[in-house]
């Protein structure tokens, strides 16, 4: 049995020390399900390496267990990050991977509007602020994620599509989640103040990604259900679950 995923109730205890720490900012863990994966000991929870970046890959550095609400992973590095691959690329070495590569990003940093969702590259020391980019540099080896969807293209187009459709917004960690059939969204839809349900005007890293998701194909990444969604809960997602044809889940 695997062991990365390890619950950790005790932090329960914690939860009101950690929350003013939450909200400062955006920067392998036991199967969040009960599962029974006896029978396929063979199907790694998680792949070791990546050899390949593609086109919709979703790219995760865990964050800190401490937050509250979030899936447990281990080896999480503060508020974590989650950005989405634009351009992809091959390779045999992680960061030279991530360097011709492209990515789709929610950033925290205190940029102008239009640097705030931003297009770059997945790894970049620029002198440059406003395209440098060390979110998934060398430091976080072991707490990087690439996770990817099993998906039709049509479908994963469509999810990037929404996803750059944001830029211009705001980076915020007070946006919060959208659902169909809100009857104050779906006014000012009707008002042609969104251009749909799950259009918004603020978004954090994670969240992005989560509501274009389930925008497109009605899946909800987040196994948690919380009012957050966190890079932790992309990662621990059984969407992302490895099978026999189709590797959903990796770490480098």
């Amino acid at each position: 049995m695997n062991n990365h995923y390890r619950p950790k109730h005790s932090i329960l205890l914690m939860l009101p020390f950690v929350m003013q720490f939450f909200f400062i900012s955006c920067d392998d863990a036991e199967r969040p399900d009960d599962k029974d994966y006896s029978e396929n000991i063979d199907i790694p929870w998680v792949h070791e390496g990546i050899t390949e970046l593609r086109r919709g890959d979703i790219l995760i550095r865990a964050n800190s267990n401490f937050l509250p609400g979030s899936a447990p992973v281990e080896d999480g590095w503060d508020h974590g990050h989650a950005a989405i691959v634009t351009k992809g690329s091959f390779g045999l070495v992680a960061d030279s991977l991530l360097a011709k590569s492209f990515i789709f990003e929610s950033n925290s940093r205190d940029f102008p509007r239009e640097y705030q969702l931003r297009e770059t590259r997945g790894y970049d020391v620029n002198s440059n602020p406003f395209l440098r980019n060390e979110s998934f540099s060398p430091r976080y080896e072991g707490a990087r994620y690439r996770l990817r969807l099993n998906l039709p293209e049509e479908q994963i187009e469509s999810i990037i599509e929404f996803i750059i459709g944001q830029r211009g917004s705001y980076s915020s960690w007070n946006a919060m989640k959208r659902y169909p059939g809100n009857p104050e969204i779906e006014q000012m839809v009707q008002e042609g103040l969104r251009e749909n349900w799950a259009d918004n005007t603020h978004w954090y890293c994670s969240l992005i990604i989560w509501q274009a998701v389930l925008y497109v194909t009605g899946i909800d990444l987040d196994p948690t259900g919380g009012y957050y969604v966190y890079p932790n809960d992309l990662v621990a997602s059984k969407h992302f679950d490895n099978t026999e044809s189709h590797r959903g889940r990796a770490r480098f």
